[in-house]
């Protein structure tokens, strides 16, 4: 939990329940609050001009989103979409600065964040500029693996879908690449089930 709920709510969060699907907030629009997840899960998604979603990330109970452009103050440049029901508490802006100023620990905390999602935005873009749809995927994989830290092959949770979405490729791209690398012995395949 980035802030402890009882913070939230001292300082007037609302907690609110969400039905899957549900937009929490839309791209262009300006950010008045401060999101956290508890319970549900969240994904959030920038559009091009021809209706293709790119994934920027996935967020699950106890994390944040939504952050950097309330602090900066700036239009969202994603959408913001319950991929389960949730429950989410929005708190003002004005009472999250206050709880930054309150706590400093918490402000550490959301830094330590803010550098990490950095980090991945970066990663990600090296994702976009790969020339081959497999140096794309593995991008991805080895990402997501080095956020799990294991050493062993690992169950990637997300469906061959949010792979193309993460990754910019269609979704029958990736499907394909997959099966490549699965014959070729880097990734394994499992009951439809992906691990690398």
């Amino acid at each position: 939990m980035v802030i402890d709920y009882s913070i939230l709510i001292t300082y007037g969060g609302i907690a609110r329940r969400f039905k899957k699907g549900t937009t929490v907030f839309f791209e262009n629009n300006m950010p008045h609050f401060y999101y956290q997840i508890l319970e549900g899960s969240v994904t959030v998604v920038s559009t091009n001009s021809e209706g293709k979603d790119l994934i920027q990330g996935i967020y699950q109970k106890g994390q944040c989103f939504g952050e950097p452009p309330l602090l900066s103050g700036r239009p969202y440049i994603t959408t913001a979409i319950t991929n389960t029901d949730s429950v989410i508490v929005r708190l003002g802006k004005e009472n999250f600065l206050n709880i930054l100023n309150d706590y400093p620990e918490i402000t550490k905390t959301i830094l330590y964040q803010l550098a990490d999602k950095l980090y991945q935005k970066t990663y990600t873009s090296r994702l976009l500029v790969s020339h081959t749809p497999e140096e794309k995927i593995t991008y991805f994989l080895n990402n997501y693996k080095s956020s799990a830290e294991k050493n062993q092959p690992v169950k990637i949770p997300y469906t061959r879908q949010q792979i193309a979405n993460f990754t910019g490729l269609r979704v029958e791209t990736v499907i394909r690449t997959l099966l490549k690398m699965k014959k070729e012995g880097k990734v394994k395949i499992i009951n439809h089930k992906l691990f690398y």
